[in-house]
């Protein structure tokens, strides 16, 4: 087992109930083509098991990769929104293949640099414009989410399914 809390509890979701939904190796491929990412280390291994679902363990709130309502269209906007804010700061040390996989509170951007390949999460705050290294590693960055968001919360589990790849007509 990983030493990350919510990997290990979407594992055993996974084994328990059989509705977590990762994306393929193949997919990866095409979304790393579309998005114009590098996909590796914890966060290859996050997609690969749950990039789709997480099977309840994580929500769409913050984690914008589970967010149904958002069409692949819109998740590209929204990463190209989020570079072209970056490139308007002058925050050019922050912009080599960036992915935001969170947004807390519609101000506060969480991403990854994928050409660093160093699972670092990186955090723009769009009230005062300002990037700066969290020194928490993706899965870090997961289990502080669950931690905030999600650990004894006395409610119905509600399981979020996203999609950054399919287009649905």
């Amino acid at each position: 087992m990983d030493n990350s809390r919510v990997m290990n509890l979407i594992k055993q979701r996974q084994s328990e109930l059989g509705n977590v939904v990762g994306y393929t190796e193949y997919e990866l491929k095409k979304i790393e083509a579309l998005y114009n990412v590098s996909i590796n280390g914890e966060f290859r291994d996050f997609m690969l098991l749950a990039g789709r679902c997480s099977g309840g363990v994580l929500n769409d709130d913050p984690i914008i990769l589970y967010r149904s309502y958002w069409s692949v269209r819109t998740q590209i906007m929204f990463q190209a929104k989020l570079f072209d804010e970056l490139q308007g700061i002058g925050a050019f040390d922050f912009l080599g293949k960036i992915f935001c996989f969170s947004l807390e509170g519609e101000t506060q951007y969480y991403f990854l640099i994928t050409k660093k390949m160093n699972n670092l999460v990186y955090h723009y705050n769009e009230n005062i414009e300002k990037v700066r290294c969290t020194n928490l590693s993706f899965f870090e960055y997961l289990d502080e989410v669950y931690k905030e968001y999600e650990e004894n919360r006395n409610r119905e589990r509600i399981i979020c399914c996203g999609e950054l790849l399919e287009i649905f007509v």
